[in-house]
């Protein structure tokens, strides 16, 4: 007697999932954190023509799981750490802006963490990594996320169901001499923003499911 219901008692081809990249995490003396370095320098000049001189004191990238190349990266500090990049385009302190929006309830300089360096090189990659940050911030304690996004960015943070809190725009002149190092990337229309994390991470989870649903 057959002991398989397929034809011709042939057992059926397993076809594994496809492997997906994974969020690794890179600080100021990982040997690897150069290749991050440089793909973001890379993804930068070749979008803005834009030099990038400094990163943060972590970074993370996405991997290809088959060829190991970086498709994905960004970069974040805490703001405990020291005054933040986008501090600068700001008329107050970012923590006293931040509790002015959850009924002046103060928020520690510990749980304010600030991304920036956001690169992607593949479709869908930059999408996959804004969800697998979210989850590693919150692991590491963050309440509040603060980035300075471009429009095309903040485009992207709305089709996956995140509208961040605007809390002003990012001005050139805050730079001085240096914006000449940033090339068309202001004319992208950067605005700082700040989303909570934890109720990001909700609506990013709600959307994975919608689009599994889908599916």
């Amino acid at each position: 007697m057959a002991l398989s219901s397929f034809p011709d008692d042939r057992l059926p081809t397993l076809i594994a999932p496809a492997p997906v990249p994974r969020l690794t995490v890179h600080t100021v003396d990982d040997p690897r954190r150069g290749e991050v370095e440089a793909f973001i320098g890379r993804v930068y000049a070749r979008r803005f023509g834009a030099r990038v001189t400094g990163f943060a004191p972590t970074l993370v990238c996405l991997r290809d799981p088959l060829s190991q190349q970086i498709v994905a990266a960004a970069g974040y500090r805490r703001a405990h750490q020291g005054t933040l990049f986008l501090q600068r385009y700001l008329d107050a302190p970012i923590g006293q802006l931040l509790a002015a929006h959850q009924n002046g309830a103060a928020v520690a300089p510990e749980g304010i963490f600030e991304v920036g360096h956001l690169a992607a090189e593949r479709p869908g990659e930059g999408r996959r990594l804004i969800f697998l940050m979210a989850h590693h911030l919150a692991v590491e304690g963050a309440s509040w996320v603060v980035s300075t996004l471009t429009e095309e960015l903040r485009h992207l943070f709305v089709r996956l169901g995140v509208t961040p809190l605007a809390l002003g725009r990012a001005d050139a002149q805050a730079l001085g001499d240096a914006a000449s190092e940033w090339g068309s990337y202001y004319e992208h229309h950067p605005v700082v923003l700040a989303g909570q994390v934890q109720q990001a991470l909700r609506l990013l989870e709600r959307r994975q499911r919608s689009a599994g649903a889908a599916s």
